[in-house]
């Protein structure tokens, strides 16, 4: 009896904590990105990848994750706007933390947080965003990861 009482009420409880707590669930969404040579036009052949996670939660973006094997050394990481036709255009450089060969490295997320603008937003729900990595021999890109629609 005693060992039912006390499992119906931590039920309700963490039922009452779920809750409670729809607010904070519905306002942050998150995704994983694959990084890699292919997703660029025109594909760009290389033994680079990476993976990342962009994280919205209510006007505030992070971006956070990891590069190796890039085919030359690393010039840039950039959280781009499409253009139909075009290689996009450049919103926000993200800071990225290299490795000694400086052919990879991580994005951490308190160096890639961004409040955006409800443009940017509109952008982003929209799926017009994408990550792009650039190397020397790369300028235009070397790993790309499309992020899709977020937002509300």
């Amino acid at each position: 009896m005693k060992r039912t009482l006390t499992f119906t009420f931590t039920l309700l409880l963490g039922i009452f904590w779920l809750l409670s707590n729809t607010t904070d669930i519905k306002a942050q969404q998150s995704k994983k990105i694959i990084l890699a040579g292919y997703k660029l036009k025109p594909p760009v052949s290389t033994t680079g990848s990476g993976l990342a996670t962009v994280t919205l939660h209510g006007d505030t973006l992070t971006v956070q994750g990891k590069f190796e094997d890039l085919s030359t050394n690393y010039s840039g990481a950039y959280l781009m706007v499409s253009i139909r036709g075009q290689g996009g255009n450049q919103l926000y450089r993200l800071k990225a933390d290299l490795n000694d060969k400086k052919t990879g490295g991580k994005l951490l997320g308190k160096q890639n947080r961004f409040i955006l603008s409800p443009a940017q937003k509109a952008l982003l729900k929209k799926g017009e965003l994408y990550i792009n990595i650039s190397t020397f021999d790369n300028q235009k890109g070397e790993l790309r990861g499309n992020i899709g629609p977020m937002g509300e």
